[in-house]
């Protein structure tokens, strides 16, 4: 038998996993921000939706955005993502084969965080700059069984907004 190490990556991956099954269980798609850059200039986006891909009409509104927060940074030779995922709500009408519409209130950017991990300062001050929503998904015991694990949705009502 063997075991695996606790890495901040295999912490990372779980929190992932959490975050992406809630998504499904409370009508939310979701996207990495690397699939929004290269989809960019984006008019219409693919969110992932347990095992289907529903296609989203951008408002135009959205866009600069968008193509804004979702622009990597270069960090050791590595594209570096200022946050984890873009949401999109996702209602009974969609359709996955046609383009759906919707507000820019059905979106928000997604921050991933284990235990009482903060936002970077760089992620703080971009957070400051969006219209979109903005929350960190929070799991502070990541490492429990699923059926204890407690998961916290930290929304953007601390943000200055203009």
């Amino acid at each position: 038998m063997t075991q695996i190490d606790v890495t901040k990556e295999l912490l990372g991956d779980l929190g992932e996993l959490y975050f992406r099954h809630l998504c499904q269980q409370r009508a939310y798609g979701y996207l990495r921000l690397e699939d929004v850059y290269n989809t960019s200039p984006p008019k219409v986006l693919d969110f992932k939706f347990g095992f289907e891909r529903i296609p989203v009409i951008v408002p135009d509104s959205i866009s600069n955005e968008l193509m804004r927060i979702s622009k990597p940074a270069l960090l050791n030779g590595t594209q570096s993502f200022v946050f984890d995922f873009l949401t999109s709500k996702v209602y009974d009408s969609d359709d996955a084969e046609e383009p759906n519409e919707r507000e820019p209130d059905d979106f928000c950017w997604v921050e991933i965080k284990s235990g009482m991990s903060r936002l970077s300062r760089h992620q703080f001050q971009v957070a400051q700059t969006c219209n979109l929503r903005f929350a960190i998904f929070r799991i502070t015991n990541v490492m429990s069984s699923p059926q204890h694990v407690e998961i916290e949705w930290e929304f953007d009502s601390w943000r200055h907004h203009a």
